[in-house]
């Protein structure tokens, strides 16, 4: 059966001026529809590396990113622009709410991207903020939000395109046990609402747990994890 999303041969050579770095090295992933694979591994090992990689934020030395069984690693800046905007949502330990943006604003980005904006899409927006018990902080600016308010903004912002997978790079890495948990819960939710896939970078082994698969980078290679050996 064809993978959702796939990685063959991936490997990922920096060229700083102290000498080459292979950060991964010929390294395969793959990705089913709806499926939740976690990516954990020591600081610097490539777990964000590799996110860049599969979502085509940027280009492997070596090897391809296949996307329904088609090679897209090499289509033209416009295109995987397109690609991204169409098919992923992101999520980032930062929130990277746009600050003259009020939260609805916010939430209404992605769609802007592929046009005029009709009162679905509004209503789509609103929804959500109300399932995040925000609907009276709908006009506010990222400034009057708590931490845990934008980043509730910014998980409801990566689904709000209906994205066939979103990417999660250590996305509640700032806040505290408590609210990690509480978007942890809004995330599996809304991805089992969705049936979307989820890839999430994490170093939190409560978060890595949620998912379907774990893998670990790791000496420049990736392997699955058996549940037994996540602590």
């Amino acid at each position: 059966m064809t993978k959702l999303l796939a990685a063959r041969g991936l490997t990922k050579i920096f060229t700083p001026a102290h000498g080459e770095v292979t950060v991964l090295r010929a390294c395969d992933f793959d990705l089913d529809a709806g499926e939740a694979v976690s990516v954990i591994g020591p600081s610097g090992a490539g777990k964000s590396t590799l996110l860049n990689m599969i979502s085509c934020l940027d280009a492997p030395s070596a090897g391809e990113v296949l996307y329904e069984g088609t090679p897209i690693q090499d289509l033209s800046a416009d295109r995987l622009a397109s690609w991204r905007r169409d098919h992923l949502g992101f999520v980032f330990q930062f929130h990277f709410l746009l600050p003259d943006f009020s939260a609805l604003e916010n939430l209404l980005i992605p769609l802007r991207m592929h046009g005029p904006l009709d009162a679905a899409a509004e209503d789509r927006a609103r929804g959500l903020l109300e399932r995040l018990g925000m609907a009276d902080r709908a006009s506010h600016l990222p400034g009057e939000l708590s931490g845990g308010e934008q980043q509730r903004v910014a998980v409801a912002r990566a689904f709000m395109n209906t994205p066939r997978i979103v990417m999660a790079d250590e996305p509640f890495g700032n806040l505290d046990r408590e609210k990690s948990r509480r978007l942890t819960d809004l995330l599996f939710e809304l991805r089992d609402e969705t049936s979307c896939s989820l890839v999430i970078v994490t170093h939190d082994m409560e978060l890595a747990r949620r998912a379907d698969r774990v893998l670990e980078i790791r000496d420049a290679g990736i392997r699955a994890v058996e549940p037994g050996e996540i602590r």
